[in-house]
């Protein structure tokens, strides 16, 4: 069978670990758009560092941008952070336009964060897809893999495509731990919004502690709870249905899991805009909106949009 042709836009860390994973299994031809990390990519390609066994990643092209892209791809995987000033249908229309056939797939956090996307893009297919990773970039070039390694993916807004089940299998054979295909992908998103919604603001509101910190320290634990409890109200006044156990799950799988500096506290402490919006804004705005009320994602919310806003500039 001929390989699977990907592009990937977001060269980071989560982008570069998985789709490095992708072209392990050799079957898939990935290309990967490196702005920032161009020069580098090129002369050495990504060093992954990984608990799940240490790996070079060289990309078949490495690109400038997606207008670089020389033919028709199979996939263009979508896997920047989810920030106002980052246009996700301008960054995917070069490679469209390139490959009438090709699938896009997010690989991205937040909820709510494909209707801009289906609208621009009807006609496509749309996969969407959540990582459970620990991952950070030490250095320009490297990635280091510390904990999980686990893709959830479906089509949007429910179902499950043979294009799906091939990118599954094609993830799978690069040695990810597994990518388990879901027929409801929203209600996916909003589980690991528990997550994220919890862990990722209180680790930078409360001045820069990871996971382990937080869930060792009652006080600290007991916000992510109660965050966790809004998500659920809200989720579930959207018609999605998370349940409680899903909360005490998520706690149990942080507890396990290494003590992790979140992505928005890596963002954070490298100076970098954080994904406000796309993680509490959306939610808040949903919860407002059902008239569910949700004082402490409300808190947060001001507090770091705030602080986001502050460091960068923005108004």
């Amino acid at each position: 069978m001929e390989k699977l042709k990907v592009l990937l836009i977001g060269a980071g860390g989560v982008g570069i670990y998985f789709c490095g994973r992708l072209a392990q299994g050799g079957e898939a031809e990935v290309n990967v758009v490196a702005r920032s990390e161009y020069e580098v990519a090129v002369k050495n390609g990504y060093q992954v560092q990984s608990v799940a066994g240490d790996f070079s990643f060289h990309p078949d092209r490495v690109l400038r941008s997606a207008e670089e892209c020389p033919g028709e791809v199979d996939y263009i995987i979508l896997a920047t952070k989810v920030l106002p000033e980052v246009d996700p249908v301008a960054l995917l229309r070069p490679a469209l336009e390139r490959s009438p056939h090709g699938v896009i797939v997010l690989i991205q956090n937040g909820v709510e964060i494909e209707e801009p996307i289906r609208a621009a893009f009807p006609d496509r297919e749309l996969i969407s897809t959540i990582a459970y990773v620990g991952v950070s970039r030490p250095a320009p070039g490297r990635v280091h893999h510390f904990g999980s390694g686990t893709l959830r993916m479906g089509v949007y807004p429910s179902g499950i495509s043979a294009a799906a089940r091939r990118l599954a299998a094609a993830f799978e054979k690069g040695g990810i731990v597994r990518c388990e295909l879901c027929e409801d992908i929203r209600q996916v998103r909003w589980c690991k919004l528990l997550w994220n919604l919890a862990f990722n603001p209180v680790s930078v509101l409360a001045g820069g502690v990871d996971t382990r910190q937080m869930v060792e320290d009652p006080e600290l634990e007991n916000l992510c709870r109660n965050l966790m409890e809004e998500v659920i109200m809200t989720a579930r006044s959207c018609g999605i249905s998370l349940k409680e156990e899903d909360a005490v799950n998520t706690m149990e799988y942080t507890r396990r899991f290494p003590a992790y500096r979140t992505s928005m506290l890596q963002d954070f402490e490298a100076g970098r805009p954080l994904e406000v919006e796309a993680i509490l804004g959306n939610p808040v705005r949903l919860a407002r909106q059902h008239r569910v009320e949700i004082p402490r994602m409300e808190s947060c919310y001001a507090l770091l949009r705030a602080l986001n806003s502050h460091r960068n500039g923005l108004s």
